[in-house]
């Protein structure tokens, strides 16, 4: 357990917040400057920290640990944070402790009352929210009018909320979504709440309840509501595919289980990784800060959380799988609801599946298939089976049955081989619209 645990820590270091990667030691790391991070640890751990009964025993582990040497050979600051972090895991089982170092932070932390400073904070923050487009990684529309968004972490509405926008503004045509939240490690619930009201018409409903400890455990009550008005249209009459993986984290836990709950998305892939509480960044000593859980969120409906045991998807599939199987979700529901339309949807559903588990002839299949079939003539080559068209231009053939084969480039229409008992007969290109145009074997 204890080495699952490191390498959820090491997963979820990567996002949370902005810092450089390697940080340059700016004092010695000596036994009493290691005793005093430890102290300062421990004190605010028993101001903030949502489970106070449990402050005592992790402060006596932490201080028998020190006592005993294990942080004794530890001269880099980075190691020795990193190290506190596991142990603060391992000591309280709760995922979101984390140890930084990080002196420019936590001096820019101290005097953040300095107009100056605030300014320095806030134009960093967004420099490098920018830089990661405010967490929105990719924004598409696959086959079948099914929109695809991925996002890897909640930004804060307050500079992130256009950029929001403008992507769901791009995805308000589609008649259904797919959100990939997969290698999303949380952030600010209030992102969650932003993107949340987008799939409702103008609802009042609760998302989120929940409580904070400040500075002397008083206690501050809040609710987070559906938002009675967003920019743009809404997307409240599609379904909603959310995709998790076990290092979905946080935040993004809470809008896939929130909305869960509502029934208003159906969840794919893995059981998350179960982090409920909501953080605070607090300074330590010596350029120092760790993330404390300080409070603690329920959901309205079940007056549950998820600590501990992660979110449960509606449909359990591996991590890899889950755009597909999602994508081929979306494509059956919609056909079976519009059988009557235009559009056929089902025309998809060979190619998703194929994309998750390529299907596979045989060469000797293959070669089989060969021959001309009027202006057409099939090639075998290399393995491959190719469609050449009136002796001009040449097409790869890919396998989506044993005997239907989608084109390289061209998708409006596909080569279907006739066989009968007496061998291969000849072929047909099949179009979208239903169409069918047969061409006998020379």
């Amino acid at each position: 357990m204890k080495h699952l645990l490191t390498l959820i820590l090491v997963v979820f270091s990567i996002g949370a917040y902005s810092q450089k990667e390697a940080v340059k030691e700016e004092f010695k790391l000596t036994e009493l400057s290691k005793k005093t991070v430890i102290d300062s640890l421990t004190q605010k751990l028993e101001e903030f920290y949502i489970r106070p009964n449990a402050v005592a025993d992790i402060k006596e582990k932490l201080n028998e640990n020190y006592k005993k040497g294990t942080y004794k050979d530890i001269s880099n600051s980075n190691d020795f944070a990193s190290k506190l972090s596991t142990d603060l895991i391992d000591f309280s089982k709760d995922l979101h402790f984390r140890v930084v170092y990080d002196p420019e932070w936590t001096e820019n932390q101290k005097n953040k009352s300095d107009k100056a400073v605030q300014q320095k904070i806030k134009a960093l923050e967004l420099a490098e929210a920018k830089k990661k487009n405010f967490g929105f990684q990719k924004v598409q529309i696959l086959e079948g009018n099914i929109g695809y968004l991925q996002f890897d972490y909640f930004e804060d509405p307050a500079i992130g909320s256009e950029t929001a926008a403008a992507t769901m503004q791009f995805l308000n045509n589609t008649d259904a979504l797919i959100i990939d939240l997969r290698k999303n490690n949380g952030g600010a619930m209030e992102m969650g709440q932003f993107i949340s009201s987008y799939f409702y018409s103008g609802a009042e409903l609760p998302l989120y309840k929940y409580y904070t400890y400040e500075k002397n455990r008083k206690k501050i009550e809040r609710e987070m509501w559906l938002l009675p008005s967003v920019p743009g249209k809404r997307l409240a009459d599609i379904d909603i595919y959310i995709l998790t993986s076990a290092i979905t984290f946080s935040a993004a836990e809470w809008m896939s289980y929130s909305l869960q709950n509502l029934k208003r998305v159906t969840i794919v892939g893995e059981k998350t990784a179960g982090g409920a509480h909501p953080i605070d960044r607090k300074v330590l000593s010596n350029g120092f800060s760790v993330n404390i859980p300080f409070g603690e969120v329920k959901d309205p409906i079940t007056n549950q959380d998820f600590e501990g045991k992660g979110v449960m998807p509606d449909v359990l599939c591996k991590s890899e799988e889950a755009v597909n199987t999602s994508h081929l979700l979306a494509l059956e529901k919609l056909s079976s609801k519009n059988k009557d339309s235009l559009n056929n949807l089902s025309w998809y559903i060979p190619i998703v599946k194929n994309r998750q588990k390529p299907f596979v002839v045989d060469g000797t299949t293959l070669k089989s298939y060969q021959g001309k079939f009027g202006k057409s003539e099939l090639i075998y080559e290399g393995d491959n089976l190719y469609y050449k068209w009136n002796n001009m231009a040449t097409f790869l053939l890919a396998p989506l049955e044993q005997e239907l084969f989608s084109i390289e480039v061209i998708d409006s229409f596909r080569i279907k081989i006739i066989s009968e008992k007496n061998g291969i007969t000849g072929i047909k290109r099949i179009y979208e619209n239903g169409q069918e145009k047969t061409y006998k074997k020379d």
